[in-house]
Parts: structure tokens; C-alpha cells; sequence
């Protein structure tokens, strides 16, 4: 699985960074998709990012930061043609953080806030547990009520939360959608609730598999909206 960097530096997802000599794709060999029109009911998408050692060291699942480059372009897509009614956020699981952002319109002039959380908060700890995270998350579909929202957590989720399970059974009790983004592939589907959707990200996996996620996420609630598949 090949994902983009933050700083738009490409390189492997669950595998050493490539040597120099090696082909290093660029965003514009993978599509996502069209974004439709603007959703005819208020949206909001929350990010959660996990940023553990587990993800971020040398062997781990991301170890250059890559989830956070492709969030950024499924963002970036959207924000072409946003509107002030669809929302975007941004957590971590050391939640509250500097690198969190509440909820802002997806339009371009939004680009550089959103883009300020996509990278690992200087203040996080590396923190493993879900729960805090998600129960900022909770505050904030809360505060929007009346808009669809959806919840996104990119995770291995080789969680260290108290009671895993009991974490995970609470995800699936969240005040809207839920997509769980297993980076590594290292959980299984039955890990989760019948309520959460799960796709696992492994190392054979396309270019642009997380920011497809994230943009199905984004667009589902858009008219005219399509999601291409990962290429074979």
C-alpha cells in the first residue's frame, strides 16, 4: 500500500521508505472520483487519527505520516465545490490537542485549518487509547445535532484503552456513521459491531486507499457523487 506524505513526499504505508531510484507516485495517479453537488442536508465529517508507536515508528503501520497527505487531498476535493453547510473536523486519540480542529466548512478558504491538524500534535503524547478521542467526537455530533454525521477513525487498533472491547462497544453507540480504518489489517472485522463499517488498509493495497475512504465518507450525502473503485 502506497500512501503520500504530509509534505507530499511519497512513500510505502507498512513498509520502509523507498530508495531514491525507486518510481514514487504522485496524487494524480490515483482517482478518486467525482464529488457531485453540494448535499442537500448539513454534513460533518470527524477524522481521527491514531498516532501511537504502533502506527507512527520505523516498523510501524505508517511511519511517514502518509494517512495524513491523502485525508488532505480527499479534503481538497471536496473543498472545490463545498459549501458552508458541510463540515469537516479533525481529532487525535490524545485528544485535546493543539492539532485538533473543530468543525469548518470544506471550502478552499478552510484548506490551511484543516491542514493544520493533519500532521502529529506537538503536545500528543502517542497516546493508545481510543475513548478519549471519541468522546470529544460524541461532544461534537452532539453540538451539531441536525446535521448527518460521520466519524472516521484511522487506527490499528491494537488499542490500550482499559477495556478494549468495551471501547470498541462504545464506538459503535456514536450519534451517527462510523468507519473504522484498520491500518495494517492487524483486526479482524469481528472485532467490531454489526454498526461500524470496516475496511482494512495492508501493504498490497493501491495507491490512494485511505483517501478513498475518506472521500466515500465525505460525498456520500452528495448528489452526482461517485467513488471509484480500487483499481485490480
Amino acid at each position: 500500500m502506497t500512501l503520500l506524505p504530509s509534505a507530499l513526499r511519497p512513500a510505502s504505508l507498512l513498509t520502509a521508505a523507498p530508495a531514491s531510484t525507486k518510481h514514487r507516485p504522485s496524487p494524480k495517479e490515483f482517482r478518486l472520483g467525482a464529488a457531485g453537488r453540494p448535499a442537500p442536508v448539513p454534513t460533518l465529517l470527524i477524522v481521527v487519527f491514531d498516532n501511537s508507536g504502533s502506527v507512527v515508528s520505523p516498523a510501524g503501520s505508517d511511519p511517514l505520516a502518509n494517512r495524513f497527505a491523502e485525508v488532505e487531498y480527499a479534503f481538497a476535493r471536496v473543498a472545490r465545490k463545498g459549501k458552508p453547510h458541510e463540515l469537516g473536523a479533525v481529532l487525535h486519540f490524545d485528544s485535546p490537542t493543539t492539532g485538533d480542529v473543530p468543525p469548518l466548512a470544506i471550502h478552499r478558504a478552510n484548506l490551511t485549518r484543516l491542514r493544520s491538524g493533519l500532521q502529529i500534535p506537538p503536545d500528543g503524547a502517542g497516546s493508545s487509547a481510543l475513548l478519549p478521542s471519541l468522546r470529544q467526537a460524541v461532544t461534537l455530533a452532539e453540538a451539531y445535532a441536525e446535521h448527518e454525521v460521520t466519524v472516521v477513525v484511522l487506527s490499528d487498533f491494537l488499542l490500550l484503552d482499559a477495556n478494549p472491547t468495551a471501547a470498541l462497544a462504545e464506538l459503535a453507540t456514536f450519534p451517527g456513521a462510523v468507519h473504522a480504518v484498520v491500518l495494517g489489517g492487524y483486526v479482524t472485522r469481528d472485532a467490531f459491531d454489526r454498526r461500524i463499517t470496516v475496511t482494512s488498509v495492508r501493504r498490497e493495497d493501491p495507491p490512494g486507499a485511505v483517501a478513498r475512504v475518506v472521500f466515500a465518507s465525505l460525498v456520500k450525502h452528495r448528489p452526482g457523487s461517485l467513488v471509484y473503485p480500487e483499481p485490480g
